[in-house]
Formats: structure tokens, C-alpha cells, sequence
């Protein structure tokens, strides 16, 4: 686990409502933050003290101008806050990191598995591959309890000028769990490969057992669980 703890102003300048239960917030970039695709940040709001959890991923690639977040609409006092942020807020970032090198793997091929909004981090990834012209191939599994894919846009833009990446959505309301396996499963002709899996902690939990049983080495898979609050 890599972890850089320092206090990073954030100036807030928009907020987007991507699906009906998932917002973006877009910050001014600090001059000389550096971060890579997959990392999170912790949040507190200047001069407030908010429940609820305060780590999220960056959805923003370190190509682009902003810094992003993206998260599911919650009852917590912190996620009400964003929810509601203001532009020119202030907010800090008192840690930022990556968990269990959460990071793709140049000139090797990866399996990518999200759930809802664990798509955040591989948003970031996918978009600098996109703008870097990486080679890298790439598969990526997108599950969600319904048709509203966040990113499905710009994934299906990228995807486009990417013959090396790979997309399947699968709406999961409408499929059992043995199903969904076996879906999963036909998408994946190498277990050699690098698998990232990241959303709700059930999810990542369910899915990590499902790779090690067909035969994934447990080194070659990584995960970032996303807590409810």
C-alpha cells in the first residue's frame, strides 16, 4: 500500500448528476499534485466535522485538467455534503494513495471486473490509456444492477479508436447469480492475466472467489472494495 499523507486544498467548481444515483464532483487541479490512475483520496470539508466515510476513487485520468470524484448518492452527512457542494468550496485532501498496487501493469494484459460505480478507478485508467495511445490489451466487465452505465459514453467513444480494449456491459437485475458467472467465466480465455475488481465489498468478495476457483493465481488479482455510507 502506497500512502502520501498531506494537506491538499480543493476548490470546487462543478458537480454533475451522471445516472439517477451517482454524481461526479470536479475540483480545480492543485498545481503539482501528482497522482496516478487508481489512486483515491481522503476528503474533509474546511472548517466541518462530517460523518460518514471520507475515501473516495479518482475518476479523473492524470491527463485531464480536473481532479473527479464519482460516488453513489448516500444518507451520510459528508456524501449529503457533496451532494450538495457549492462552486469555490474548500474542502482538503489529508491522504491519497493506492491499495495493493491497484494499478494496471504496462505491456501485460488485464482483466478489469466493476460493479456500479467501482468503475471509477478504471475510468481513470482506461482514459489515460486512451490518451497515451497504450497499447496494453484490456478487457473490461461491467456489471450493473441496471442500464445506467456510468461512463458508457465516453467508454464507447474510447472503445471505438481502441482495438485493444474490450467492453461487455451486463445489466444483473435480470440474471441469477449462476448465470452471471458463467457470463463472466466465457469472457475470460486466460487466468495468466492481471484482474482488477473493483465495487461494493460483497461484489468484489464473490467475484475474487470466482476467479481463484477457475484457477486465477491469487497474486495476479487486485481489488477495491466500496463501502456504502
Amino acid at each position: 500500500m502506497i500512502t502520501k499523507h498531506q494537506s491538499i486544498e480543493l476548490i470546487a467548481k462543478r458537480i454533475t448528476h451522471d445516472t439517477p444515483n451517482c454524481w461526479s464532483v470536479y475540483f480545480e487541479r492543485p498545481m503539482k499534485f501528482i497522482f496516478q490512475p487508481g489512486d483515491w483520496i481522503d476528503l474533509q470539508f474546511n472548517g466541518r466535522v462530517l460523518n460518514g466515510g471520507m475515501t473516495y476513487s479518482i475518476s479523473s485520468s492524470p491527463t485531464e485538467d480536473d481532479i473527479r470524484i464519482t460516488f453513489r448518492e448516500g444518507i451520510s452527512e459528508l456524501k449529503q455534503a457533496l451532494q450538495t457542494i457549492q462552486p469555490n468550496e474548500k474542502l482538503t485532501i489529508t491522504q491519497y494513495g493506492n491499495d495493493y498496487d491497484f494499478q494496471l501493469n504496462k505491456n501485460q494484459s488485464s482483466v478489469l471486473i466493476a460493479g456500479g460505480v467501482g468503475i471509477a478507478p478504471f475510468r481513470s485508467m482506461i482514459k489515460e490509456m486512451y490518451d497515451n495511445n497504450n497499447k496494453n490489451e484490456v478487457s473490461l466487465i461491467y456489471l450493473n444492477q441496471n442500464e445506467h452505465f456510468l461512463f458508457k459514453d465516453d467508454l464507447d467513444l474510447w472503445r471505438k479508436t481502441m482495438p485493444n480494449l474490450a467492453i461487455t456491459y451486463i445489466t444483473t437485475n435480470d440474471i441469477n447469480r449462476k448465470k452471471r458467472e458463467k457470463i463472466i467465466l466465457s469472457l475470460i480465455k486466460n487466468v495468466d492475466q492481471n484482474f482488477y475488481i473493483s465495487g461494493p465489498s460483497a461484489m468484489v468478495e464473490s467475484n475474487e472467489h470466482l476467479l481463484i476457483d477457475t484457477g486465477v493465481p491469487v497474486r495476479n488479482i487486485r481489488i477495491d472494495s466500496f463501502g456504502g455510507y
